[in-house]
């Protein structure tokens, strides 16, 4: 799909209790700004629902009133589960995971994307089917609330048929002190911090100087104590601190697209070929481990 044949975005957006999320602020402010010159009109798509059969059948009615070229789900928990819900229901295609959004030298539509266990980011093209559905990784996009206008507003109602699926409760997810996504510091682990008992020192460290703690996949892949919440990476959390200390990691490509708006980017590992060095403002060639016990000793 080339960029002059979008003439209507939507953006589908899980609001909490009517204000719109930070997600549908990044996701419409991206679609603006890629589509600047173009004679388009944005939509903001708004269903305050956690259950996804309830919000695909909602969209799914919305979507096919509309007749919009383009749609674009935050990939949440529950976007991830509603967009290829609606890719088959509207028999079109479904970039998942975009990493980012451009129009290319051909003045086509590119979507990028994690591939190869994030090792490469692909450029993926939708065929001419409509609408083109995308979903993107919430905090990639710098754009805030107030940084996108100019856009309609759709509630959408509940299907009068209900679904099998019944939502009998939520339950809030317990996050760190300081929300890694939030945090203006972060010390992030990788396989190279060795152990759990480290990855307990990095927690520790974080504590102590008001930060937070991040992860790399196989940190997670370990069981060393973190889970998917904790990842920062296009799988996971997108972060921009104004410091990012990282130990032991490799600096695969799907991670470091997860720090890259980072301010300055500290990396210890006793690989000097360690693909993060390149990535990095300051690099230490030395062992994780011992890198952090002794900034506790110096802390403590």
């Amino acid at each position: 799909m080339r960029k002059e044949q979008i003439r209507k975005v939507m953006v589908y957006d899980r609001a909490r209790d009517g204000k719109a999320s930070e997600a549908f602020h990044q996701c419409m402010g991206k679609m603006q700004e890629v589509l600047a010159g173009c004679d388009t009109e944005f939509i903001r798509l708004v269903m305050e629902d956690d259950n996804p059969l309830t919000v695909t059948a909602a969209l799914e009615a919305e979507i096919r009133s509309a007749d919009p070229d383009l749609v674009i789900i935050p990939a949440t928990a529950l976007g991830e589960e509603v967009a290829p819900a609606l890719g088959i229901r509207l028999d079109t295609g479904v970039a998942a995971h975009c990493c980012d959004i451009h129009v290319n030298e051909e003045g086509r539509m590119a979507y990028m994307v994690p591939a190869f266990g994030g090792k490469v980011i692909g450029e993926i093209f939708i065929p001419d089917t409509r609408p083109a559905i995308a979903t993107v990784k919430p905090g990639l996009f710098s754009c805030g609330e107030g940084c996108c206008e100019g856009f309609k507003e759709i509630i959408c109602e509940p299907p009068e048929t209900s679904d099998d699926l019944v939502l009998l409760e939520t339950e809030e997810y317990e996050q760190q002190k300081n929300p890694i996504d939030k945090a203006r510091l972060i010390f992030c682990g990788g396989f190279g911090i060795g152990s759990e008992e480290n990855w307990n020192k990095l927690e520790q460290l974080a504590e102590m100087t008001g930060g937070a703690a991040g992860c790399t996949r196989p940190v997670v892949d370990m069981g060393w104590g973190p889970d998917e919440q904790s990842m920062i990476g296009t799988s996971g959390r997108t972060v921009r601190p104004e410091l990012y200390i990282g130990f032991g990691i490799s600096g695969a490509a799907h991670h470091l697209c997860g720090i890259s708006d980072s301010g300055t980017i500290v990396n210890v590992n006793n690989d000097s070929a360690a693909e993060s060095f390149p990535a990095s403002d300051f690099t230490a060639e030395a062992d994780a481990g011992a890198v952090i016990d002794s900034l506790l000793e110096k802390l403590g």
